[in-house]
């Protein structure tokens, strides 16, 4: 009990004081860098073993062949929906692989971005100059603009690098 109440104080502190340790000491830019450098290596390794790679990569390479099929047969409507029906047991093997990676890191995530939140709530992480749609800051991006930026560009070169399907 006693292990819950310091974790506890311990969330609360760090919501309460801003970006905690050095994060506090850089600037937002590099901290939601850095963030969403850790987050995406985080989630790629977790995609990978996760994951059946195997079959995900023949699943694609059976999508890529039902695709070519369905571009030739696209005047007939009863072969069209003879390939749609033999890939739909695909999607869902594909949709079922990609949810257990979801499902363990859910979670994390939605802490870590509660957090994310309370540190760089207001702050202009990317002065620009003119308004972003659905931003509530001025001119510029705020943290989760930025995330979502350094996110695809780092899991992009992640997902490459470890060869993950």
């Amino acid at each position: 009990m006693a292990e819950l109440t310091n974790l506890t104080a311990n969330v609360t502190l760090l919501a309460i004081n801003k970006a905690p340790g050095f994060l506090h000491a850089i600037s937002p830019f590099w901290g939601i860098l850095l963030i969403s450098v850790i987050l995406s290596i985080v989630t790629t390794l977790i995609y990978k073993y996760a994951t059946d790679q195997s079959m995900l990569k023949q699943i694609k390479e059976d999508m890529k062949k039902y695709q070519e099929q369905l571009k030739l047969c696209k005047n007939d409507p009863a072969k069209s929906l003879e390939i749609q029906k033999q890939m739909m047991p695909l999607n869902s093997k594909m949709m079922m692989q990609s949810m257990k990676p979801m499902l363990i890191t859910i979670i994390p995530f939605l802490v870590i971005f509660q957090l994310l939140g309370m540190w760089y709530n207001s702050l202009t992480v990317i002065p620009l100059a003119f308004h972003m749609p659905l931003s509530k800051l001025p001119t510029g991006l705020g943290w989760v603009g930025t995330y979502v930026i350094f996110s695809m560009i780092f899991t992009t070169l992640f997902r490459k690098a470890l060869k993950v399907v």
